[in-house]
């Protein structure tokens, strides 16, 4: 790739970055990814139980229960860690003591997948899906459900790609390398690198398969990756927050609550921020592999401003194309 065109791919990005930020405040997305850290304050607790039984069936409960609240504890620190944990150990006896079983898993299952739910209602409107007119409302439900109970397991299988990685990296440095040695750092950051990649690919799984519309692989890298760097380095931001000003002085006993809410929200608005910009990096390819084919535009990138992102039809919207922009 010559300096020119890295250059056009450079100045490219940028202007999809600057759309996607026009487009995250006109479709609302801190409404959304306010409404999104609600539902999964609420169903924290059964996802949880969830992904540490099958995660736990490989590794052991205790095991997987350690190493999850650890990650946890390093993110909204000692006192938003022990909320949730509090929140799934009374989860799990209430789950324990059901005179119904079938149903308490039900209702589990249900719980777990209310997040991954209201993450399609939001995906949906950004990518102007509105279905097609003659689908029963329950098979929408239904399948939103389904696919949101896979993406829990799926959280749990992520959990245990982690788990295996960081074994296997504390195995070379503990018994391999020197503490503080050359190697030692190269092997820390690796250990980075290969988390940040894992949870890159989580974000592209959701931005895939969540939303209603047809979405294209290729079309995902971008907004994936963006994500996860935002998610990543707002969790050292966090952290550090946390250590200087903490939440007890401001938010009283509400403390633990409200660090697990900003975090939850955090995350949701840089997922759709992630989302939004795949929409419009969607747009974009699509608009130049109409131009290569001499055909006529049917998308041009976002406006400048906010109000200007173009509607989609039904048609367009279930197959994942772009927005029409219509002649005045």
């Amino acid at each position: 790739m010559n300096a020119r065109k890295l250059l056009s791919e450079a100045r490219a990005f940028c202007v999809a970055v600057r759309d996607a930020a026009y487009g995250w405040i006109d479709d609302r997305c801190p409404t959304m990814a306010a409404s999104v850290a609600f539902y999964t304050a609420f169903s924290l607790a059964p996802t949880l139980i969830i992904v540490i039984a099958v995660a736990g069936a490989f590794f052991g409960e205790d095991a997987v229960r350690g190493q999850l609240f650890a990650q946890i504890q390093g993110i909204v620190g000692a006192e938003g860690a022990a909320a949730i944990q509090a929140m799934v150990a009374n989860a799990w006896t209430a789950r324990g003591t059901a005179l119904i079983p079938i149903v308490s898993i039900l209702v589990t299952a249900i719980g777990a997948t209310a997040t991954f739910a209201e993450l399609n209602s939001a995906l949906n409107t950004i990518w102007r899906y509105q279905g097609p007119p003659d689908q029963p409302v329950w098979k929408g439900l239904v399948r939103v459900r389904l696919i949101s109970f896979a993406l829990v397991v799926g959280v749990a299988f992520l959990l245990i790609a982690l788990l295996v990685v960081d074994a296997a990296l504390a195995f070379i440095g503990e018994y391999l390398l020197s503490s503080g040695s050359t190697t030692a750092i190269l092997l820390d950051w690796s250990r980075r690198l290969v988390s940040l990649a894992l949870l890159g690919s989580a974000f592209a799984v959701l931005l895939k398969v969540l939303p209603s519309a047809r979405v294209r692989w290729r079309d995902i890298a971008l907004g994936a990756i963006t994500a996860a760097i935002l998610f990543a380095g707002g969790k050292r931001l966090f952290g550090l927050y946390l250590s200087t000003a903490g939440t007890a002085n401001t938010f009283g006993a509400a403390g633990a609550l409200a660090v697990v809410l900003m975090w939850l929200f955090y995350s949701a608005a840089v997922f759709l921020f992630g989302a939004e910009l795949t929409a419009i990096w969607a747009r974009r390819r699509e608009a130049l592999r109409r131009e290569a084919a001499g055909l006529p535009p049917a998308a041009a990138p976002k406006t400048h401003t906010p109000n200007e992102l173009p509607r989609r039809s039904e048609e367009e919207a279930a197959d994942g194309q772009p927005p029409q922009r219509t002649k005045s």
